[in-house]
């Protein structure tokens, strides 16, 4: 007797299990699988602004909805290069749930791709991280302009977005030789005039997926049979860095500009090239190690970031190596540098 009520308890407790879950099934299937998303991105972010203005609605009827957009990479001003992250949160309705996602499965329109997803509350809430397109510069210049308006030196401001920029000297209506590429903000031309006459240059910037800017155009440059002959002397250059008569040539345009000396003032140090001139906003490789040199012309030290936004270290310990760019080491402060300079996280 106590054996057939065992195994009756038995059939029954495989029955009540068997109940129980094919009511757990029935209860799954209830509820309607969302197998695909389409989502519609914009966004206000522009390079040199702070605002993290991004919108993303459903492109689908029913099933679920957008309940937050939040930017997760938001770090203050934007720069050109960057690329915000976007985490959205998707809310099933009651009668629906999600599956796993995947790139395939997920249709965005607009300047936007998905990375990744993961799903939570019984899967009824998707959080979906997406990156907008990397941000471009306005490649917009200003400063354009002859240095102190009276020598051969085309002078400019740094255009956010800038990779390169493309430089152009005219005479009267006629261009002067060929459109120059440059790195830095400025190019002396006292090699190509060679003439009186009225100069000006023109100059647009270039990004890094060869994307050009608009033309910029400077005032004219009267240069008269006195100018002219001052240029071919060279006598245009100024005396120390920071000095509004001085000379912010890039000396890699410079005739004569190979050899120079390191100069030290009650500001820093500085590099003085055998021509009077003396490299700005620009690395420049002197006896062999990289140097950078700031706006006014004075070395920097110490960690230096670029627009593309890597990170290089130069040297702040005193001595015959100070400023210039460490490669394939570890920095004072403890942190890595590869074979070009570059900070490996």
């Amino acid at each position: 007797m106590k054996l057939w009520k065992k195994g009756l308890s038995a059939v029954l407790g495989v029955g009540l299990l068997a109940t129980v879950f094919a009511g757990s099934a029935w209860a799954a299937e209830e509820r309607t699988k969302i197998t695909n998303i389409s989502l519609s991105v914009s966004s206000s972010i522009e390079a040199g602004d702070d605002n993290n203005n991004v919108s993303v609605t459903s492109n689908d009827k029913e099933g679920y909805m957008v309940s937050e957009v939040t930017v997760v990479n938001d770090e203050g001003e934007w720069l050109s290069g960057d690329v915000p992250r976007v985490e959205v949160t998707l809310e099933a309705d009651d009668d629906y749930y999600f599956g796993a996602m995947s790139k395939s499965k997920v249709k965005i329109k607009g300047d936007a791709t998905y990375v990744t997803s993961h799903r939570s509350e019984k899967n009824s809430t998707l959080v979906m991280t997406i990156k907008l397109d990397a941000l471009e510069g306005s490649l917009e210049i200003e400063g354009v302009e002859w240095e102190n308006g009276q020598y051969p030196v085309a002078i400019w401001d740094y255009a956010d977005g800038a990779k390169s920029y493309q430089i152009r000297l005219y005479r009267e209506s006629s261009s002067v030789g060929s459109a120059q590429t440059v790195t830095g903000q400025s190019y002396n031309f006292s090699s190509s005039i060679t003439r009186t006459g009225e100069y000006y240059f023109k100059i647009r910037a270039v990004d890094s997926n060869s994307k050009k800017g608009d033309w910029y155009e400077s005032d004219p440059l009267y240069v008269d049979d006195e100018k002219l002959a001052e240029i071919q002397r060279g006598g245009y250059s100024g005396t120390t860095p920071g000095n509004n008569s001085g000379n912010n040539t890039t000396p890699t345009n410079s005739p004569g500009a190979t050899q120079g000396a390191w100069q030290k003032d009650n500001v820093g140090w500085w590099y003085r090239y055998s021509n009077g001139t003396y490299p700005t906003n620009s690395w420049q490789q002197i006896n062999g190690s990289w140097y950078c040199f700031d706006a006014s012309g004075y070395m920097r030290t110490g960690w230096i970031p670029t627009a593309d936004g890597k990170w290089y270290y130069c040297d702040t310990r005193e001595g015959s190596g100070l400023g210039a760019m460490l490669t394939n080491t570890t920095t004072p402060d403890g942190l890595r540098v590869d074979g070009n300079g570059v900070w490996v996280p």
